[in-house]
C-alpha cells in the first residue's frame, strides 16, 4: 500500500491541499501516516491528522506496515505553525492547537527574547497558581500568562503600522505599552485566539486598568512572578487572599516607583 508520510507536526493546510490534488489526479483513496520525531507525540499527531481528514472520506490515517511504500510530502509550513502561525495549520485542528496549548513554549521562545520568554512562562505558572487559589479557570490563566508579551519584541515601526491600520487611537499612548494592543491583534490574526477574557486581560496587563477578575489576575501575576528582581512577598501574600485589593496595591506600588525613579505622576 502507498502511504504518504511526513512528520505532521502538525498537519497543515498545505499538506491537505497536496493530498487533495493527488486524489484528484489518481481518483484513488489516500492513506497517510506520521513518520519521524516531533515536538508532539506520534499519538497526538495522529489524532490531529484524523480530525484534519474528517471532511474527506477518501483520506485515511493509518499505521505503517513493513511492506508499505512510503512517499514523503512537503512539511515546510509545519515549522511556521510551530512559530505561532496557526492559520497555516489544517482547518480542522486550529482550535485544538489553541485549546491544548500545543507549541506554546516554542512560540514564546520564537517570538520573544530569551529572558522575556522565561518571564512569560513564569507569569503563566504564577497565574495558574492564583487561579487555583481563587477557583478560576486554570487553563485560561495559563494561556493569558504565556501569551501576554507575545509582541513585546515586535519592531516599533511594525507595531506602528499595525496599530495605524487597526487601532490608531493607541498611537497616542506611550510606545512602551503598545505591545498590550498589538498582542491582541497578533493573537487574533495568527493564532485564531478570540477568547475575550484572554484578550481583554492581555490588553490591560501593562497599566492595570482592567476590572475583571482575569484582568487583575494577569496584572498581578505579571508583577509578582519569581524572575522579577525585587521583593514581592507582601504583594504575593495579598494576591492569595484578595485579587482586587492586591491589584490596587500593585498598581499603587508601581506608581510610587515611577514617581521615585522618573519623577512622573501616572
Amino acid at each position: 500500500m502507498k502511504i504518504y508520510v511526513a512528520t505532521f507536526d502538525p498537519i497543515t493546510d498545505q499538506q491537505i491541499e497536496q493530498l487533495k490534488q493527488i486524489h484528484k489526479q489518481t481518483r484513488k483513496d489516500i492513506y497517510l501516516s506520521v513518520k519521524g520525531d516531533g515536538i508532539l507525540t506520534i499519538k497526538e499527531r495522529m489524532h490531529l491528522c484524523i480530525h484534519a481528514c474528517k471532511p474527506y472520506r477518501y483520506m485515511h490515517v493509518v499505521n505503517i506496515g513493513k511492506d508499505d511504500t512510503l512517499i514523503s510530502i512537503s512539511n515546510e509550513n509545519e515549522i511556521k505553525v510551530r512559530l505561532g502561525f496557526y492559520r497555516l495549520a489544517a482547518k480542522g485542528i486550529r482550535k485544538q492547537l489553541l485549546e491544548n496549548e500545543y507549541y506554546f513554549e516554542q512560540i514564546v521562545h520564537a517570538q520573544c527574547k530569551p529572558q522575556r520568554a522565561l518571564h512569560s512562562i513564569s507569569v503563566a505558572d504564577t497565574a495558574s497558581m492564583l487561579a487555583d487559589i481563587h477557583h478560576l479557570n486554570r487553563k485560561l490563566a495559563h494561556q493569558m500568562g504565556m501569551l501576554h508579551d507575545i509582541t513585546k519584541n515586535m519592531p516599533q515601526q511594525e507595531a506602528q503600522q499595525l496599530l495605524q491600520h487597526y487601532n490608531p487611537e493607541v498611537l497616542k499612548l506611550d510606545p512602551v505599552i503598545w505591545h498590550s494592543y498589538t498582542a491582541v491583534l497578533w493573537l487574533k490574526m495568527n493564532m485564531g485566539c478570540y477568547d475575550e477574557k484572554i484578550l481583554h486581560a492581555i490588553q490591560h496587563h501593562t497599566v492595570g486598568t482592567g476590572k475583571s477578575v482575569y484582568d487583575r489576575l494577569l496584572y498581578i501575576a505579571d508583577k509578582i512572578e519569581p524572575t522579577r528582581h525585587y521583593d514581592v512577598t507582601k504583594h504575593t501574600a495579598l494576591a492569595k487572599k484578595d485579587l482586587k485589593q492586591a491589584a490596587q496595591y500593585v498598581l499603587d506600588d508601581a506608581k510610587a516607583y515611577i514617581l521615585k525613579k522618573e519623577g512622573k505622576h501616572v
